[in-house]
């Protein structure tokens, strides 16, 4: 299904109308990736009603948003946009399904954010693959958590148009795709015949499996991930286990706590964990590293692969048993 909807914004004093194929274009990946990590992070099911144009000067924050910024071809914000009520039954939602643990809050609090973060980070990551397979060029930010109506006036400045795509998630509620459009720096015949290879991520080919005792090293900025995979460990049976929250913590970690194995997230606040991974391999340290993302270009994970990881794990990760069986297969040495 290809989403419609006609822009018509006033861009350097002059009007550009972005046609349905290039704003669908666009679109399509966030809605598709949205909707289907919905189904495997949360086990909801939900579809998309028709894409309209939203007015900046009546757009309206309904209370909690899950947002990343996007530069390159389209300058603005990337905002999966929600109701309270709806916010919270994703969350938990979110966090039930990745922990295999019931969960019932009535307010968003820190974990929740988190959850929605996870989310969104997960969207974002398998959007950029498919975009770039598109004629189009884009980079993003990491996700973060808008709850207040105050945050939401400094991100619609110098925003020309706001393009819209309600979803609607089977018995939980409504909430809302946005493009906030700064500028368009594309046309339609700009660019011609790029594409992008993408992976399913990478096997761990080593044929030793970590012994019980040994000491492991999470990586990750979210809590939940972190707590998600020490859950699958545990029940691995892997009880010797360290924890750090972004690339440089992981540093420090891998010189004082001296882990036996890794895993280690991407997509960081701090510092990014392909940063971290070229820190430590020039510091001549070859502990087994295994990545995960929800990004799967083939150039991040062969620079990854230069500097010696031993697999490469695609997001989302959940607590059942085909998530243990996927860390199982990469806790392998030498």
């Amino acid at each position: 299904m290809l989403l419609r909807v006609n822009l018509l914004i006033n861009i350097r004093g002059r009007d550009t109308m972005v046609s349905n194929e290039t704003l669908g274009k666009i679109l399509q990946p966030f809605i598709d990736e949205s909707i289907t990590s919905l189904k495997k992070m949360a086990n909801l099911t939900a579809v998309p009603g028709e894409a309209f144009s939203d007015s900046v000067d009546e757009f309206r924050f309904k209370g909690y948003a899950v947002c990343t910024d996007i530069t390159g071809d389209l300058d603005g914000i990337i905002m999966m946009h929600h109701y309270s009520e709806t916010a919270i039954s994703i969350a938990n939602s979110v966090c039930e399904s990745m922990s295999n643990e019931p969960y019932d809050y009535t307010e968003i609090n820190s974990e929740l954010g988190e959850a929605l973060e996870e989310w969104g980070n997960t969207i974002v990551g398998l959007s950029t693959n498919l975009l770039g397979q598109q004629n189009f060029d884009f980079d993003f930010s990491t996700p973060y958590f808008l709850q207040t109506t105050d945050h939401i006036k400094k991100y619609l400045e110098e925003v020309v148009e706001i393009a819209t795509v309600p979803i609607t998630i089977e018995g939980v509620g409504r909430y809302y795709f946005n493009i906030l459009i700064r500028n368009i720096n594309t046309t339609e015949d700009s660019k011609n015949g790029k594409s992008s290879q993408h992976t399913m991520g990478v096997i761990n080919t080593q044929k030793n499996i970590l012994a019980l005792e040994k000491r492991i090293l999470i990586v990750d900025d979210s809590a939940l991930i972190r707590s998600l995979l020490k859950s699958c460990l545990n029940k691995l049976g892997y009880i010797n286990i360290v924890e750090a929250d972004d690339g440089l913590a992981a540093i420090e970690a891998i010189e004082n706590d001296s882990p036996d194995f890794v895993f280690m997230d991407i997509v960081m606040k701090t510092m990014n964990g392909d940063e971290a991974l070229r820190h430590i391999r020039n510091k001549g340290n070859m502990i087994p590293i295994v990545m995960l993302s929800s990004m799967n270009k083939t150039a991040v994970i062969q620079e990854c692969l230069d500097y010696g990881v031993s697999g490469f794990i695609l997001k989302p990760l959940q607590a059942t048993d085909e998530g243990i069986q996927t860390i199982q297969n990469h806790l392998k040495v030498a």
